[in-house]
């Protein structure tokens, strides 16, 4: 039965979506901090170091957290602190780069390093409550239809941010525009704690036993690591086929970097990026939820397989081509709607295969053996000072491919439902 406070946590998870669809794009991973790299004087090397704090960290941290947060009686408390400690991180980020003139280069990429990492560990430490609490406060009947709402609502958002970020990328000079587009988000995130505060956690959340929570220690971790991994085949599978296809998601990134040298494009070109990447993102939402109602997520991940080689190949031909800086026009949407997929995968994958009372632990080990996300991003950025991006992007986009006899090994909900339906066709 769908009751008043399902409803109340529904609108709280969507109205946060939407803040966070502005935050995202204003402090996007995949273009807006590649070039605040370049605009204070760093590379690909440095972009490297960015991507994996922004992918990776947060994901292998989530093993430490997961613990902490599976033995706490409620969640939602330490999901609004991980919101407030990332708003803030923001906020400070802001004001370093209002006085950029006051440090050297290097001195200010260490401390945006220092304040990105305070942000995305926030992110994993709240992440974990997130899913938690999605587990717990949407019911079995209305989560497929939340996760597809919350991709339309986020696709809102990011559409209306990218026309946001692309004005005033335009708009203003310098590292203004970067203080601007930080301060901005960290206003979004607070506007969109309102939405957590919604939230109704219920007494099912507590768990059976709720006298006494203690928190595991490594040792204990590691052992419910080992007995999840061993006695489940497809959340196994799926740790593996993240892996491959996260290659094609960390190489995004440094699509822009390397397009700007290779066409010697100008820094004002940067906002028509963010808004192709986010228009395509956007398109492509319209297109995943018909693709997810008859193939399931499944669909979906060896859709983002097959993309994750397409789009370097086309890039790459229609380079020697000798096709000119019109490229972007069509990789970026390109690479925008490879992004959501990804995203629209992610927590939606794991949410319906997860064991309901162990949803954190899940989040925590899927997390943790997500290593291509932290690892990839440091190496790929020595690599692209040696090796050309037309030989390097499309030798990854084949690892991604690989994923696809992994993913055809999982059972998606929807093939449950399929063999049931055989099953009562044949009786």
């Amino acid at each position: 039965m769908i009751t008043k406070a399902h409803k109340l946590s529904y609108a709280g998870f969507l109205w946060h979506g939407i803040f966070l669809a502005l935050t995202v794009t204003f402090t996007e991973v995949n273009s807006v901090l590649p070039a605040l790299v370049l605009q204070i004087g760093g590379s690909e090397v440095h972009i490297g170091f960015i991507t994996a704090i922004m992918i990776g960290f947060p994901l292998i941290s989530q093993l430490l957290f997961a613990p902490f947060i599976q033995s706490r009686k409620r969640k939602k408390p330490f999901l609004l602190a991980g919101l407030y400690a990332r708003m803030s991180a923001l906020f400070g980020i802001g004001l370093l780069l209002n006085s950029v003139d006051s440090f050297s280069p290097s001195i200010v990429l260490i401390l945006i390093y220092c304040g990105l990492t305070v942000f995305t560990l926030s992110g994993a430490f709240s992440g974990i409550s997130y899913v938690s609490l999605i587990g717990v406060t949407i019911p079995k009947e209305l989560r497929h239809k939340f996760f597809l709402h919350k991709q339309v609502f986020w696709s809102l958002g990011v559409l209306i941010s990218g026309v946001l970020t692309r004005y005033v990328l335009a708009g203003f000079s310098g590292t203004q525009k970067y203080t601007f587009l930080f301060a901005l988000a960290s206003l979004m995130l607070a506007l969109g704690s309102i939405g957590f505060w919604m939230i109704r956690e219920p007494d099912v959340a507590l768990g059976a036993e709720t006298t006494a929570p203690t928190t595991p220690g490594i040792k204990g971790v590691f052992s419910s690591m080992k007995v999840i991994l061993k006695e489940d085949r497809t959340f196994r599978f799926y740790c593996i086929a993240i892996n491959l296809l996260s290659l094609s998601i960390v190489i995004i990134p440094f699509y822009l970097p390397s397009l700007m040298r290779h066409f010697s494009l100008s820094p004002q070109i940067i906002g028509t990026i963010v808004l192709l990447q986010m228009g395509g993102m956007v398109l492509s939402n319209l297109i995943w939820p018909k693709i997810i109602k008859p193939l399931g997520f499944k669909g979906l991940l060896k859709i983002q397989a097959t993309a994750s080689l397409f789009i370097p190949f086309l890039l790459t031909i229609l380079l020697v081509s000798g096709i000119g800086p019109g490229v972007i026009y069509v990789v970026f949407p390109l690479l925008g709607a490879l992004a959501g997929a990804h995203k629209m995968c992610g927590e939606a994958v794991l949410v319906q295969i997860s064991q309901e009372d162990r949803r954190a632990l899940y989040s925590g080990i899927y997390g943790a053996l997500n290593l291509s996300s932290a690892v990839a991003p440091l190496i790929l950025g020595f690599l692209l000072r040696d090796i050309t991006f037309l030989l390097l992007f499309p030798i990854l986009g084949v690892f991604s491919l690989l994923a696809i006899p992994i993913v055809n090994k999982m059972i998606c909900p929807i093939d449950v439902v399929k063999a049931q339906d055989d099953m009562i066709s044949r009786s």
